[in-house]
């Protein structure tokens, strides 16, 4: 029984690994030395009342969402908590993220809207971001 567990697992796994273009969720699979990033935006949740102005709102916040993924991707992540304890109760407890820096060089992969969300995807190649860090 163990066997054929061990088999079926190997199978499904070389199935996934044998698509080679498209990773979890259909989203392609980065080139090497390649960084992906995908944001994402609720359409309807947006501001404006009329349809088409949510969409645009949508989109450029989908579009920035991707850009500080691929920031944090980049520069990391500034993480800080407090936690506050009563008789050894948690009270309260808050967790804090922030990145900050400069992203050059990354492309749009794709952009679209999926049921209610608005989806963009970025690619940032290493290669060129260094090099346009360089200012060459």
């Amino acid at each position: 029984m163990r066997n054929k567990c061990a088999a079926l697992l190997l199978l499904a796994l070389t199935g996934c690994a044998a698509g080679g273009q498209t990773g979890g969720g259909g989203h392609p699979v980065p080139a090497r030395n390649h960084l992906y990033a995908v944001g994402y935006a609720p359409i309807s949740l947006q501001q404006p009342a009329d349809y088409q102005q949510k969409l645009l709102h949508a989109m450029r916040a989908s579009r920035m969402d991707a850009y500080r993924e691929l920031s944090e991707q980049l520069g990391g992540v500034m993480v800080s908590s407090s936690s506050r304890l009563n008789s050894h109760v948690l009270q309260d407890g808050t967790v804090n993220s922030s990145s900050r820096g400069v992203v050059r060089g990354a492309r749009v992969v794709n952009s679209y809207p999926d049921g209610d969300m608005y989806i963009t995807e970025l690619e940032l190649d290493l290669a060129l971001y260094q090099k346009l860090r360089r200012g060459e």
